[in-house]
């Protein structure tokens, strides 16, 4: 069993396409103005909502949450320094934190102050196809 679909909630959709997209480079798969933006991450899916919509009673039970929670995608070891440089660039904080011999995550926040993280899959010990760019 795999994780098909990972959650994030936003107050601001516009602010959260710009940053998904243009920060992280991200591919857009779909986006419903005023309720959700959907990401295909390789055999997964971010999808970002604004609670206030995602609430709404509709065709899905309803389900909300507040910005803050953590997601963390999938990450090349060899490109760590690339991405703490863009990051960086973009005029983020980003924390670095080494796990011994299995590697090195990078944590941020998106504009909503969900904590991000990229690390290779190795943290975990596992071996893992879908790294970023």
């Amino acid at each position: 069993m795999r994780i098909l679909e990972t959650c994030l909630y936003v107050d601001d959709l516009d602010r959260a396409e710009q940053f998904y997209t243009q920060v992280l480079g991200l591919t857009l798969h779909s986006r419903v103005p005023g309720r959700h933006l959907f990401y295909r991450l390789d055999v997964s899916m971010l999808l970002i909502f604004d609670p206030r919509a995602s609430a709404q009673p509709g065709d899905v039970p309803p389900h909300a949450g507040a910005p803050g929670a953590h997601a963390c995608l999938t990450l090349d070891p060899a490109q760590t320094d690339a991405w703490e440089a863009r990051l960086r660039a973009a005029g983020l904080t980003v924390t670095r934190y080494a796990w011994g011999d299995r590697g090195e995550s990078l944590y941020f926040h998106d504009p909503a102050g969900n904590v991000l993280e990229l690390a290779p899959p190795r943290i975990w010990g596992l071996d893992a196809p879908g790294v970023l760019p």
